[in-house]
C-alpha cells in the first residue's frame, strides 16, 4: 500500500496491510518554531504517513463580517514576554469584549477575559447578521494535489459545542448548563447547521475526503457529564457525520482525556477515527482496552503521550511504540502522539532525539507488524 492508500483503508473501516505512523503537527513546507526541529521535520516527510490539514474559508460566529465586526488591538502588559490582544465585537444588541494574553515567543497564552461573561452575552453575539464566505475549495484541493501519494489531507471543521464553549469558558459554561440550557441548546444548534451548511457545500464541490474537527474534550468528564455530552456533541454531531458519510467523506476527531465514559458515544455517532487515546494518567484506558471495546468498529489514532517525548529516555520511548504498534496489529490503527511536534519554541536536545527515535521506531516496528 502507498501512505495515502493505508490512512484511506483505515477511514474506510479495513485493517490496513500495517499500522500508520504519523507525526502529529506535521505539514508539507512549515516554518520552524526552532531550527533544532527541521531534522524530525525532514524525518516525518520521508517516513511517516502524511496527514496534512485544509479547508475553506469559514467563520462559525459571524461569517464574513468579522472583517467589520471584530477589531483587535494589542496593549503591552507589564513583561515584555506578555501581550494583552483585545478584541472588541460591536453587535446589533451592544458590544462585546475579550482579552487574549499572547506570549511573545510562542508559548501557549491564556484567555484573560472571555468574549460571554453573561447569558445575555449570548442574545448579543446572536444578533449579529450572518453571512457565510463564497465556498472556495481551490485551497485544500491544492493541499491534496501536494500531498499526493504521501498521504492525505483533512478538510477541517469548525465545532458546534466547542464553538460556544471557548468564548465562555469551562467554568461558565458548566454554570450556564444548569442556569440557561435552553439558551446554550439552541446557540450550538443554530452553530451546528452553520457548519452542517459548509461541510454540504465541500460535498457538493466533490470532496469525498476526510472532514475532522476538534472540541468535545470540552463535554466529557470531569468538566462535564455523559448527558451534557449526549445533549451537546453526540445528538449535534451525528446528523453531521451522517451527512458526511452519505456524501462519501470520512470523520477524524480529536478528543483528548478520559475516554473511558464516552468511547462507544463516539462510535455511537459513526466517527471512523479517534484521537489521542491517552495513556493513563492523562487518559484512562490503555491501547489494548480501548481496542478491545471498539473491536475495528472504529479506528484509534494513538497513543504515545508528548510529555514523554519530552522528558522520558529513548529507551522507554522505544519501549512505549513497541508496545502501542503491537496492541494495533490487526486493527485499524494509525500510531501518534498526543498532540503536535513542534508546539515548544525551545526544544531540548532530549526532545528531539525522542522525536526521531519515535519516527524511526514507530516505522521500524509497523513494517514488522505487516499483515
Amino acid at each position: 500500500m502507498t501512505r495515502r492508500e493505508r490512512l484511506t483503508a483505515i477511514f474506510q473501516g479495513h485493517v490496513p496491510d500495517r499500522p500508520a505512523v504519523k507525526l502529529w503537527g506535521l505539514h508539507l513546507g512549515q516554518k520552524f518554531m526552532h531550527p533544532a526541529y527541521e531534522p524530525v521535520y525532514r524525518l516525518g516527510i520521508e517516513c511517516t504517513d502524511l496527514m496534512g490539514g485544509g479547508g475553506a474559508p469559514f467563520n462559525l460566529h459571524w461569517g464574513a463580517a468579522g472583517a467589520t465586526v471584530a477589531k483587535s488591538s494589542e496593549q503591552p502588559t507589564h513583561s515584555p514576554e506578555w501581550i494583552d490582544v483585545i478584541t472588541e465585537v460591536s453587535t446589533p444588541a451592544g458590544q462585546l469584549r475579550s482579552i487574549y494574553t499572547r506570549n511573545t515567543h510562542g508559548k501557549p497564552g491564556y484567555e484573560k477575559e472571555h468574549l460571554l461573561k453573561e447569558p445575555e452575552d449570548i442574545k448579543k453575539l446572536l444578533s449579529v447578521p450572518y453571512e457565510p464566505f463564497p465556498f472556495n475549495p481551490e485551497s485544500f484541493r491544492a493541499s491534496e494535489k501536494n500531498i499526493g501519494d504521501r498521504g492525505i489531507t483533512v478538510f477541517g471543521l469548525d465545532h458546534a459545542m466547542y464553538g460556544l464553549e471557548r468564548l465562555i469558558g469551562s467554568e461558565n459554561f458548566a454554570f450556564w448548563s444548569l442556569s440557561d440550557r435552553e439558551l446554550l441548546s439552541e446557540t450550538i444548534a443554530i452553530f451546528a447547521q452553520r457548519i452542517r451548511d459548509h461541510a454540504k457545500l465541500a460535498l457538493g464541490s466533490g470532496l469525498k475526503v476526510v472532514y475532522g474537527w476538534v472540541g468535545p474534550e470540552l463535554c466529557i468528564p470531569p468538566l462535564m457529564s455523559p448527558t451534557d455530552f449526549d445533549e451537546f456533541v453526540g445528538a449535534v454531531d451525528k446528523p453531521l457525520i451522517d451527512m458526511i458519510h452519505e456524501g462519501g467523506g470520512y470523520v477524524w476527531v480529536h478528543c483528548h482525556g478520559k475516554m473511558g465514559p464516552v468511547l462507544e458515544r463516539f462510535v455511537a455517532m459513526g466517527v471512523d477515527v479517534l484521537n489521542p487515546i491517552e495513556p493513563p494518567p492523562m487518559g484512562d484506558l490503555t491501547l489494548p482496552e480501548a481496542f478491545a471495546r471498539v473491536g475495528t468498529r472504529m479506528g484509534l489514532e494513538g497513543n504515545i503521550e508528548s510529555h514523554d517525548l519530552m522528558s522520558a529516555t529513548p529507551e522507554h520511548i522505544r519501549g512505549l511504540v513497541e508496545q502501542a504498534v503491537s496492541a494495533g496489529r490487526g486493527h485499524r490503527h494509525i500510531l501518534c502522539q498526543s498532540s503536535g511536534y513542534m508546539e515548544w519554541p525551545f526544544p531540548e536536545e532530549r526532545m528531539i532525539q525522542n522525536c526521531l527515535t519515535y519516527i524511526r521506531e514507530g516505522v521500524r516496528c509497523a513494517e514488522a507488524a505487516r499483515t
